[in-house]
């Protein structure tokens, strides 16, 4: 049962039940508006998804969906409807689970990879007490993300671009379906002999990510992160790559679950992780299964 908490918030930025995506496009935005944004759509869905599978090695930070990104976020409007479809269910499950984890939320708070917003509202409105930042590669998804705060009226909340971060730590990392934005999903599948990659393999893909990541967190700070993946050897790699970054597991935080991501099904993995100051956090204090 949703939090009743959550269930108003969400109620308020204006998430609602979406059956389908295409028939709430024609009656939002009229016939003819709304015909051009799902041929639209469709392109760039194609696109993004080549970008995703296949990766792009030239292509720069949280930058391989910024496309799509920026198109559903044109507007507040069309942004607000692409979240009702695709992330009314995953809002609801990723607010319960942090509001679960209230006690790691210290200090600066920084939402990685923010969107429009909706998610670095929440927490402002949880932790009034605390400084919220969102960040995002499109300026687009962050315009709208100011507007939503504007309208919601949270004091303790702003949004910048990651190159405004630069040098800056954060108490609490939020990091929420980030990392398969910056690995390659094809060769986390298969190798180029056609076999499945080894568990060396799995870690040396998310590497880089998870090093980027411990930069931002300060020692003694924490990582809340919900990723999309099942609970198989992809998600392990991830899970070693961040160990080698200096994170280790909190026990007792893992939780996955799974809700409908627009037309599919799709599973989560939500943990907490301690960033370790140099080696005085005992592994015996923490668990990495």
């Amino acid at each position: 049962m949703p939090n009743q908490e959550v269930k108003e918030y969400l109620s308020r930025v204006g998430i609602r039940k979406i059956p389908e995506l295409d028939t709430a496009l024609r009656e939002t935005f009229g016939e003819e508006e709304g015909s051009r944004h799902i041929k639209t759509l469709s392109v760039l869905y194609d696109r993004a998804e080549a970008q995703l599978y296949f990766g792009n090695g030239s292509s720069p930070y949280l930058r391989r969906q910024e496309e799509l990104v920026d198109y559903f976020n044109t507007n507040t409007e069309l942004s607000v409807l692409a979240s009702s479809f695709y992330d009314r269910v995953f809002f609801r499950k990723a607010m319960d689970y942090l509001v679960g984890m209230d006690r790691y939320f210290i200090g600066d708070i920084l939402d990685i990879g923010c969107g429009n917003g909706i998610l670095s509202g929440f927490l402002a409105f949880r932790h009034p007490a605390l400084s919220v930042t969102g960040t995002d590669c499109s300026g687009s998804a962050l315009s709208v993300a100011r507007e939503i705060s504007e309208r919601m009226k949270p004091e303790n909340i702003s949004f910048r671009l990651p190159d405004a971060l630069r040098g800056n730590c954060c108490d609490t990392l939020v990091s929420c379906r980030t990392f398969h934005e910056n690995v390659r999903w094809k060769p986390l599948c298969e190798t180029k002999n056609g076999e499945s990659p080894s568990l060396k393999e799995l870690t040396a893909l998310h590497t880089d990510f998870a090093m980027q990541l411990s930069g931002l967190v300060r020692p003694d700070g924490y990582l809340v992160s919900i990723e999309r993946y099942e609970d198989d050897s992809a998600y392990a790699g991830m899970i070693q790559a961040l160990e080698g970054a200096g994170f280790l597991r909190v026990r007792g935080t893992h939780q996955q679950f799974s809700c409908k991501n627009g037309d599919e099904m799709a599973t989560f993995q939500a943990n907490v992780f301690a960033r370790r100051k140099g080696g005085d956090i005992e592994k015996n204090n923490w668990t990495l299964s």
